[in-house]
């Protein structure tokens, strides 16, 4: 029988400051926090950001595709998908890696692809649905997702890099969805990011809503492993 929790599930509260000088983090424990340097941290990543998606863009296809066939095996050797697993992935943008081979290859083993939909801003993802017979509409950023309103809870989120550091701190577009997300979750899931080495950064300087993944898979292996 599939594994298919009720979206209920999620816990929709958000870290919150309760005095100066500390901040709760996205597990809700009580750390120090400097406000004006995490602000310089927001235009380091910024700078940061728009250097590693111009080189992600600016990929030759087929040396995307072939590291994207890589990961995709990978992924199915270490995760061994079956009826038990709700997997997001997520629709590729702006160069990143086309997982649409393993999610079909998932779905063929019996698991449940889902991909997040940004149905508010500054709030958690929704989680719907994918097959290649799924409906799909243009959301937030123009990328593809499905239409069918049905929202499921992923047991293993594979979460696409922009940018990333060894501790698995992860860096993304900038919007905070994932790690929002991630933070509201009553169960963690099984966190996988996705990249390519040129895309590793000595650090990320780590924040409080900062949410690390358990692995970060490239094409040429795996560099973490905490699960």
């Amino acid at each position: 029988m599939a594994f298919v929790r009720d979206a209920g599930d999620i816990v929709t509260s958000s870290p919150t400051c309760y005095r100066e000088g500390f901040k709760e983090n996205w597990h809700g424990e009580l750390v120090e926090y400097d406000a004006a340097a995490a602000r310089d941290v927001a235009v380091w990543r910024k700078g940061q950001r728009e250097r590693l998606l111009e080189w992600r863009q600016a990929m030759p296809n087929q040396e995307r595709l072939s590291h994207a066939a890589k990961v995709c095996a990978q992924l199915l050797e270490r995760i061994k998908p079956n009826a038990d697993h709700v997997i997001s992935t997520y629709w590729p943008f702006k160069g990143e890696l086309d997982l649409r081979p393993f999610m079909e290859a998932a779905m063929g083993a019996g698991a449940t692809i889902v991909l997040p939909v940004v149905v508010q801003k500054n709030a958690p993802l929704v989680f719907r649905r994918w097959t290649s017979e799924a409906k799909m509409e243009r959301g937030i950023w123009n990328i593809l997702q499905p239409v069918a309103p049905k929202a499921f809870v992923p047991n293993v989120v594979i979460a696409p890099l922009v940018g990333f550091d060894l501790d698995g701190f992860r860096l993304g577009h900038g919007g905070g969805y994932y790690d929002r997300t991630l933070a509201s979750f009553a169960e963690q899931p099984t966190r996988i990011g996705v990249g390519c080495a040129a895309q590793q950064l000595k650090t990320i300087y780590p924040q409080p809503h900062d949410v690390p993944m358990d692995s970060i898979l490239l094409p040429n292996g795996l560099i973490r492993n905490v699960k």
